[in-house]
């Protein structure tokens, strides 16, 4: 089972490997192009943080959701 520190995560290292592939000259340019088109819509750094919070303070049940990373 995923725990919220590890969700957390996921979502963290998800946004790195899109801006990596977003940069990189060697894969094809569609492929390029849709790590942009998703990196638009996906979360920064910041938004991840606040929503860690908001699940901190909202959440009854800790057990799903998001946690700060371990």
């Amino acid at each position: 089972m995923t725990t919220p520190h590890e969700r957390t995560r996921a979502l963290r290292q998800a946004r790195e490997m899109l801006e990596r592939l977003a940069r990189r000259e060697d894969i094809p340019a569609d492929v390029r192009m849709q790590a942009q088109g998703v990196l638009r819509h996906y979360p920064e750094q910041w938004a991840l943080d606040m929503m860690v919070q908001d699940w901190q303070m909202l959440a009854a049940d800790k057990t799903f959701g998001l946690a700060p990373e371990i």
